[in-house]
């Protein structure tokens, strides 16, 4: 599989990642038998880079992900998300340290390599440019200089 560089992070990722998203369903509802045996051919096809959140499946996902990888003893690069709801514009970077928290004990890992913004940004539907130049952002860089993530988008 092509190999490619992730912006400007510096990480190589490869050129498709495995989604676990709610779609397929696989990462999601799938037997983990069947989750092991994709992860496994996916890892021995070249793919590097596994995209979960914690609304695929209300944490499925990362669970099931993070027992996959524990049991493969896989090194691979794990991109997560967060999601900044209402409720939490009292504390943006509180909410965003708890959330990605929470994924990383579902994920099983110390850390993840991506941490990213899971909402729509400006309009009547999204969250406000200040908002997301202001408490949003600062949360994502307390996170990552705490070490919870290696980078963010």
């Amino acid at each position: 599989m092509e190999q490619r560089l992730l912006g400007k992070t510096g990480l190589t990722v490869s050129a498709v990642g495995f989604g676990c998203g709610a779609i397929g369903g696989l990462m999601v509802k799938g037997d983990p038998a069947a989750q092991r045996r994709a992860v496994a051919r996916a890892i021995e096809a070249g793919f590097l880079y596994f995209d979960t959140a914690p609304s695929y499946g209300n944490g499925r996902s990362e669970e099931n992900l993070g027992r996959v990888l524990s049991e493969l003893h896989a090194d691979v690069i794990v991109g997560t998300k967060v999601r900044v709801d209402d409720g939490d514009l009292s504390d943006v970077p509180a909410a965003i340290k708890r959330s990605l928290e929470t994924s990383l004990r579902r994920l099983r890992r110390d850390r993840v390599n991506l941490l990213q913004l899971h909402n729509r940004i400006g309009g009547s539907d999204g969250l406000p440019i200040d908002t997301l130049l202001g408490p949003v952002f600062d949360g994502v860089l307390a996170v990552r200089e705490a070490g919870l993530t290696e980078h963010i988008g």
